[in-house]
């Protein structure tokens, strides 16, 4: 049975997670007090509950050594859960008084202490906004003014009134500290970088807070005062959290393995089911331990890590759940999904300011260790035995994914469908345009034992009608009902993934040519992985590598590529079919696919302030091409220009033409295929023939290095002499720099790619090469 949170633990939860919240009123008013006092007065107008007025009224070491609070008050808690998110010890720092502030600094951003290199960053003092354009931090350093937080202010009072200080609510109230704290920072001391937002620090304060509940009712703590407050120094020393992990294996096999060239519908339907089995998973290992999202680090691509207390209670939760998730799989799917999962004790000092980055990352290798095991050793005897005996060995195939099990008993061939694939046929029909989705224990899609999907109107909700638990895609909701929401890259064009194989290229306005083909592109960020481990600890003596900071990169790239991919793929005629915390599948015509691929890079460049960067694979299909087929041999392509030098390769339609990103961008796409189209576009038909020996002639020259170069020479003064007087200049200046270009190596198998890309912008289906 799901234990529900006590009500002291949801007490606790409410006034960590709005500890700080008279900082805002604070900014908004201008009042010269301390801000734990104006956050208490402010929640006094929403809550009567003592338990959450005191977490909130005293937090910081002045207050709460000075106050009358009993031994086992929850305040004690709020204190030393906000110094382990804070990453310092506050008892021995100055306080607020005897602090340079500037009130109205902006957030800077993140990535500012990532990596090997500091700079200078910051973000627009804005809120989130999911329908407008994302926050790019910038040079440029607009402050905040005290009109824009009484506009946070105003809208914070408009949630508070909605909701209730209860458990049902939580979700709710996280959704709005991050619509409206995501930007502002949560320190405006002048001796700290502000690059943690106070939504992440009041999320991670109230993560550690329900924590540190849990450890010590199975400790039996009670005295709070003495074990968080006087010897507060021992607890930093105490392991007495974990870190969780989990990655659903399989996950992209999974989506496309479908083999049947017209079921290229289910793709999106097939990602966004998986994601939501590995959100399902979350919030099953959440409710165990009595915990909020708020424990939720990071989910995305079927990942997740989470922060959990070291007890004897939540282990037992751990491994339920994984046993729970891989029998449900494996009576699913057989060996296809496997839940592979990992956890590890830490202190609060191994993430706090001043830890030994080596130990700090040690926690997440430790993890990721755990999960590479059970990867390699998935089933023990009994299960695999199981495996062989269940499932049929023979007969009909479905003609979607060729799974032989689960098939109704039909005549024609034609008509056989597997019922999950029926499944996701019917719930794939309207996917992007569906919002609200409920979890119940009936009726819909099933995404965990007992536990089944279905789409739910917003009017069906605020009718009471909906009585299970609700997810929210891409947009913020509050509410008992409207709970969790979602961000999902599920962006597509108005043509359906069928079309894009029919489409021509734009080369010039109203005018429409080329080879019509469908591209794919898989990529992924390089070395995401060290991001987590080691991504702050290379700055200042690791003094930046703290959980706070790893929490909220987490929660900046889970934004890029869910929230802010939808918002600068609209420009191209691409399906986003999968994008998980670091990598990315997307159909489309294979023009805007390229396109789509650099604007894609060059956006997570500018996002990371050239801090990460992907490796991709492009491939080029015909429109019947199976689903299967598109991803392995994109697949192989990705792993192709991962081969690059220092990463961030792109490899295009095969793995001779694999490059690093500037390269292709500067010297290929920029430079000669602009060089090539200019020249060739004002040819009539002889172009045709003269672009196609000029292909024969390089790639005799690449593959084989025994054309010389005068037999290019002599072709092209042939050519000239048969030319008329008014088309020698022009042609005099081609032939100039294609013979530069021809003599050096690594220019002509650029140029090879490039006229490559020309042939198919104005190629008619049927021609030859």
């Amino acid at each position: 049975m799901v234990k529900e949170m006590e009500e002291k633990q949801v007490a606790l939860f409410f006034g960590a997670a709005l500890h700080d919240i008279g900082k805002v009123v604070q900014r908004a008013t201008g009042e010269k007090v301390r801000h734990s006092k104006v956050g208490c007065d402010f929640l006094k107008d929403y809550t009567k509950n003592k338990e959450i007025l005191t977490s909130v009224a005293h937090h910081h070491y002045q207050e709460i050594s000075q106050s009358k609070i009993a031994d086992n008050d929850l305040g004690y808690i709020t204190y030393i859960a906000d110094n382990i998110a804070s990453g310092v010890d506050r008892r021995e720092s100055e306080e607020e008084g005897n602090i340079s502030w500037d009130t109205y600094t902006n957030q800077e951003d993140i990535f500012n202490t990532f990596g090997e290199k500091t700079t200078e960053r910051y973000y627009k003092p804005v809120m989130l906004d999911d329908t407008k354009e994302y926050n790019q931090a910038r040079e440029e350093n607009h402050k905040f003014s005290q009109g824009d937080y009484a506009g946070i202010v105003t809208k914070i009072k408009d949630t508070l009134t909605k909701i209730q200080f209860e458990e049902k609510y939580a979700d709710s109230l996280l959704n709005m500290l991050e619509g409206t704290l995501s930007f502002v920072p949560s320190s405006t001391n002048t001796k700290e970088i502000a690059d943690i937002s106070l939504y992440d620090h009041m999320k991670l304060t109230a993560a550690i807070a329900n924590a540190i509940y849990e450890y010590a009712k199975e400790k039996e703590i009670t005295d709070y005062k003495e074990k968080f407050f006087e010897k507060a120094e021992e607890f930093y020393e105490e392991e007495a959290f974990l870190l969780y992990s989990f990655d659903l294996s399989g996950i992209q096999d999974f989506i496309y393995t479908i083999v049947s060239s017209g079921a290229q519908q289910q793709l999106r339907s097939r990602s966004f089911y998986l994601e939501m089995i590995a959100e399902v998973a979350v919030d099953n290992l959440l409710r165990e331990n009595s915990l909020t999202r708020a424990n939720l680090l990071y989910s995305g691509g079927g990942h997740a890590y989470i922060i959990l207390p070291n007890t004897e209670f939540a282990r037992t939760a751990i491994e339920k759940v994984g046993q729970e998730m891989n029998e449900w799989l494996m009576e699913t799917f057989g060996a296809k999904l496997y839940f592979a999962f990992g956890y590890t004790h830490f202190c609060a000092n191994k993430v706090m300011q001043g830890n030994d980055p080596k130990e700090y990352s040690k926690i997440f290798r430790k993890v990721s260790k755990q999960i590479s095991e059970k990867k390699l050793h998935r089933y023990d005897a009994e299960t695999i035995e199981k495996l062989n005996r269940g499932g049929k060995k023979e007969g009909r195939e479905c003609r979607v994914c060729r799974s032989i099990d689960n098939l109704p008993e039909v005549d024609e061939e034609e008509t056989s469908i597997c019922q999950m694939c029926k499944n996701l046929e019917k719930f794939s029909k309207d996917i992007q345009k569906e919002k609200y989705f409920e979890l119940n224990e009936q009726f819909g899609l099933e995404v965990g034992k007992n536990q089944f999907l279905k789409v739910v109107s917003e009017k069906a909700i605020k009718a009471g009608e909906v009585k299970g638990k609700i997810y929210v895609k891409n947009q913020f909701a509050t509410g008992e009902s409207i709970g969790t929401h979602i961000w999902v890259a599920d962006y597509a064009s108005e043509k359906d993934i069928g079309e894009y194989a029919k489409m021509e290229t734009v080369i010039r306005e109203n005018e429409k040519l080329g080879i019509r083909r469908l591209a794919v592109l898989r990529c992924d960020v390089d070395n995401l992985g060290l991001g987590f481990m080691i991504g702050f600890s290379k700055q200042n003596g690791g003094k930046f590598q703290t959980l706070s900071r790893t929490a909220t990169f987490s929660r900046v790239m889970s934004q890029f590529f869910k929230l802010y991919m939808n918002q600068f793929a609209k420009d191209y005629e691409v399906t986003i079919v999968y994008s998980g915390g670091d990598d990315v599948f997307a159909i489309g015509q294979w023009k805007s696919v390229i396109d789509f691929a650099i604007k894609l890079d060059d956006e997570l460049k500018t996002f990371s302030n050239h801090k990460l960067s992907l490796s991709s694979g492009i491939g080029i299909f015909g429109g019947k091409t199976p689903v299967n087929i598109l991803a392995h041999q994109t697949g192989e392509l990705e792993e192709s220009a991962k081969g690059v030098d220092n990463k961030n390769g792109i490899a295009l339609f095969s793995s001779k033409f694999t490059y690093s990103y500037e390269l292709f961008v500067e010297k290929i796409y920029n430079e000669k295929l602009p060089f090539i189209r200019n020249f060739f576009n004002n040819q009539n038909e002889k172009g045709k023939a003269f672009i196609y020996k000029l292909l024969s002639l390089i790639r005799e020259r690449n593959e084989k290095e025994r054309i010389t170069f005068a037999r290019l020479a002599y072709f092209l003064a042939r050519l000239e002499d048969s030319m008329k007087k008014d088309d020698k200049k022009l042609f005099k200046e081609f032939k100039e720099q294609f013979k530069t270009w021809f003599d050096d190596k690594e220019n002509a198998e650029q140029l090879e790619c490039a006229i490559m890309l020309y042939i198919y912008e104005t190629r008619k289906d049927g021609e030859h090469e």
